[in-house]
């Protein structure tokens, strides 16, 4: 008899009895979740914000002296029993952030005052997963440390879907099918419908999480929004993860999620106005861009992609801030939505 575990939207698993932590993994580059018990995550969780406390620390400084790392060790949040941190401590942490985390930390000398930094910071700088950490971690820092003003500081909430990640973590570690229900927006009928599915990935894109899996019945590469599933099992039967699945590389030529998986990239050239450019440079659309031309009031913008519908619906939300200029199709695509646009307000 196949054995399942059920969650449903009042579970408290997520709550009580398990914790997420996330990981990275080098060939996978993406949000690889694991299930653990409660007492393992208080460690395991502990442990980690430490590690990335002193990454940090690290990173703010440049260089910076053990002296100087455990004065601010003193008064950091974390230390809320007030353990001084000794030279033993730090150089285990040292050694379990560079086995675990990849994050090289040296010393430039020997000396008593030598300094310590990032020795392979341009990695860290690709490490997607570990500056995702690092950055929720700093934000959750300023809080704790400025109650004064949480009211003053306002945060954009997930909207749904984080009650699903405990299942589905242990769905990505054991390589777990899943059996799930399921309303898409695009469906005629509002009615859940019935899944199984082999989950390959987590992707969080605009305050929402998503779920790329390969479906039993017709082995296709599906996406599904957590916030939409209202019923989750994990079955007990296990699939063959594929060797040479890379989320990374699946999502490379894309921009958001809604990508078909093998559409081959083309040149992509936009010319964005007035004040615009500045946002583009300060938060690229792809990895590819690249400035091509700059004018009195424009800059060009050059990009090797796929533009599909989440690039097409970005495009569209700058309104007349933003030019495509090739390729002819996706110009006169949005030439076309624009004529649309403008009839409504006629």
């Amino acid at each position: 008899m196949k054995q399942t575990r059920q969650y449903s939207l009042d579970s408290t698993v997520a709550a009580t009895d398990s914790k997420v932590c996330i990981s990275y993994e080098n060939d996978f580059h993406t949000l690889r979740l694991t299930l653990l018990s409660y007492k393992e995550i208080c460690m395991a969780d502990s442990t980690l914000r430490k590690y990335i406390w002193l990454i940090n620390t690290i990173l703010d400084a440049g260089k910076i002296t053990f002296k100087e790392i455990s004065d601010k060790w003193d008064n950091s949040t974390l230390n809320y029993k007030g353990t001084v941190l000794s030279k033993r401590t730090f150089h285990n942490h040292r050694q379990a952030i560079l086995t675990e985390l990849g994050v090289d930390i040296q010393c430039s000398s020997m000396r008593e005052n030598s300094q310590y930094f990032i020795a392979n910071q341009e990695e860290l700088e690709n490490n997607e997963v570990l500056n995702w950490l690092i950055d929720s971690m700093a934000t959750e820092t300023l809080l704790l440390e400025n109650k004064a003003i949480s009211d003053k500081i306002v945060l954009e909430s997930v909207p749904g879907g984080r009650e699903w990640l405990p299942a589905l973590s242990q769905a990505l570690r054991d390589n777990l099918r899943i059996i799930f229900q399921y309303t898409s927006f695009n469906s005629a009928r509002n009615n859940p419908s019935d899944r199984i599915l082999e989950p390959l990935c987590l992707k969080l894109f605009k305050r929402r999480w998503y779920m790329l899996g390969q479906t039993v019945e017709s082995s296709k590469l599906l996406i599904f929004a957590l916030d939409r599933i209202t019923k989750l099992e994990l079955s007990s039967e296990q699939f063959v993860y594929p060797k040479d699945f890379s989320a990374k590389d699946y999502f490379a030529n894309f921009y958001g999620i809604c990508s078909d998986g093998y559409s081959k990239p083309t040149r992509v050239i936009l010319k964005c106005y007035r004040e615009f450019p500045k946002y583009v440079k300060s938060l690229p659309l792809h990895p590819s861009q690249e400035e091509l031309e700059h004018g009195e009031d424009f800059i060009t913008f050059g990009y090797y992609m796929s533009p599909a519908y989440d690039f097409i619906q970005e495009i569209m939300s700058h309104g007349d801030d933003i030019e495509v200029l090739t390729p002819v199709w996706l110009r006169n695509l949005l030439k076309e939505k624009s004529a649309s646009l403008a009839a409504l307000y006629k």
